[in-house]
């Protein structure tokens, strides 16, 4: 496998819609203990955290508002956040309507405090949403799960260097990305939980 290969590789695998699913998947678990209970949380909550930004990115390839799945042109991101960020609002408000389990809704609300704090910096600067999406999920890992899962920051680097290596990124994109995914999640699940 060559590097560029590794890079596209980690890229995809250390996308957020591609870790939601896991991750809503065990929060869920985690909080219903039923498998069937834990799938329809995890579905419903995916439906928003992942379902608005894709349905956005496929319908604005098809009609030319973004340019690549990647989003390379940082103008081509605030439109993208603020509907992901709408969405996250309204899947947040249903989650806690319903009545679903506390730490999952709360995954949303991080999901809106991260869409507002990268819509605000990405109106001048293009940070890296991977690295954001790796840091943030790391740090929800941890506060839920325990310490042993900060192992999971170890990714951060990893989709760091994808960014980078693949020249969407600056070491100085991925690093801010990171720290600002890592701060606001714990900040939001600190006052959620």
């Amino acid at each position: 496998m060559t590097m560029d290969a590794l890079a596209r590789y980690l890229s995809i695998l250390l996308d957020s819609s591609v870790l939601a699913v896991p991750v809503f998947l065990g929060v869920a678990w985690a909080a219903t203990g039923r498998f069937w209970a834990a799938l329809g949380w995890a579905v419903l909550a995916l439906l928003f955290a992942d379902g608005v930004p894709l349905t956005y990115l496929y319908l604005g390839l098809r009609r030319g508002w973004v340019s690549g799945f990647d989003m390379p042109r940082r103008q081509e991101r605030a439109p993208f956040i603020a509907v992901n960020l709408t969405g996250n609002l309204i899947g947040y408000w249903l989650l806690r309507s319903l009545g679903a389990p506390d730490a999952l809704a709360a995954l949303l609300l991080v999901y809106v405090g991260m869409g507002a704090v990268m819509f605000t910096i990405s109106l001048f600067w293009k940070i890296s949403l991977h690295a954001g999406g790796v840091g943030g999920f790391a740090a929800a890992l941890t506060w839920l799960f325990g310490p042993a899962w900060a192992l999971t920051f170890l990714a951060v680097p990893l989709v760091g260097w994808a960014r980078v290596h693949r020249r969407r990124h600056t070491w100085a994109q991925v690093v801010v990305g990171g720290l600002v995914g890592t701060a606001v999640t714990t900040l939001i699940l600190a006052l959620a939980l």
